[in-house]
């Protein structure tokens, strides 16, 4: 689609000039910008952030978008930073979830479940860089201990806000409220830690994580675990088209780890919900704390 057939591209156009910037397609929506510096913008966050607003919010979209750039490269250039400074780097490493199809392939990077990966960034403030091998192997650590210190930072941010809501959704009558879990920019990593919030049951909790900045849990205590599976799915629903998507799948978070529990997909406007195979069998001894407990 050429600039003039997409509404969106004049917008980025239009706030690049009145910046002083000439922009060019350099790859699939995928902009360059040069003027007062060169750099590139990858514009699927940003559009799916525009799809949700009215048109006349896209120029203010844009123009953060650029702005955000813009201080980056200035910061970095009176602010050079030594990545080979680990003195200075521990302090500045962070973790997050990402889905796989997505986690791309450079990085310091390690599976967590099904489909799910966890990365280890460098916080910008206004961007982050993602840690490489080529970093870590300048620095005196470990790839668990890097790990461990960049969820030592997270969980030192803190900043997650809680909220409980029964959801306009049939299938959520008659359960609890489910929790929803919003507010740091690295909200994805709690999910590793979940049973330090006030989220899980005793036999911990089943959440998704649509994109990098929610995530719904339910507590899992019973049988009517299955149920809210179900309502799960159709909340990733919901979020399919937001900014920084992460999957629709279904987890289930246990003793500190995670496991898949549903993959789930779109077919028309039905839901469709696949159990894994572990959790399908789990399920049968929610009701038995005993045999739970035995058979872990």
């Amino acid at each position: 689609m050429s600039v003039e057939q997409d509404r969106f591209l004049q917008v980025v156009w239009a706030v690049a000039r009145e910046r002083g910037y000439r922009c060019y397609l350099s790859g699939p929506d995928v902009v360059t910008l040069s003027g007062p510096a060169t750099f590139t913008l990858v514009l699927g966050d940003v559009r799916r952030a525009a799809a949700s607003c009215p048109i006349e919010e896209w120029a203010m979209l844009v123009a953060d978008r650029i702005d955000t750039h813009v201080i980056t490269i200035e910061t970095d250039t009176e602010y050079p930073l030594d990545y080979t400074d680990f003195t200075v780097m521990q302090y500045l490493v962070r973790t997050r979830l990402y889905g796989t199809t997505s986690a791309g392939v450079d990085g310091v990077r390690r599976m967590v479940a099904t489909g799910l990966v966890q990365r280890v960034l460098i916080d910008h403030v206004h961007t982050v860089t993602h840690v490489t091998y080529d970093m870590l192997a300048h620095w005196p650590v470990t790839e668990s201990e890097l790990f461990a210190l960049a969820e030592r930072n997270v969980r030192a941010d803190g900043g997650v806000d809680i909220t409980r809501d029964a959801f306009d959704i049939p299938m959520a009558k008659g359960l609890p409220p489910i929790a929803l879990l919003t507010g740091p920019e690295y909200l994805t990593a709690h999910a590793r830690w979940l049973g330090d919030h006030p989220v899980t049951g005793r036999a911990g909790a089943v959440l998704i994580m649509p994109s990098k900045e929610w995530m719904y849990v339910y507590p899992v205590t019973g049988v009517e675990v299955i149920q809210s599976i179900t309502v799960l799915a159709d909340l990733a629903a919901l979020h399919t088209d937001d900014p920084w998507p992460i999957n629709s799948s279904v987890y289930w978070w246990r003793d500190g780890a995670l496991d898949l529990a549903a993959t789930t997909h779109r077919e028309g406007h039905t839901v469709v919900i696949q159990p894994a195979e572990a959790f399908h069998r789990h399920t049968a001894t929610l009701d038995d704390p005993d045999a739970a407990s035995e058979r872990g």
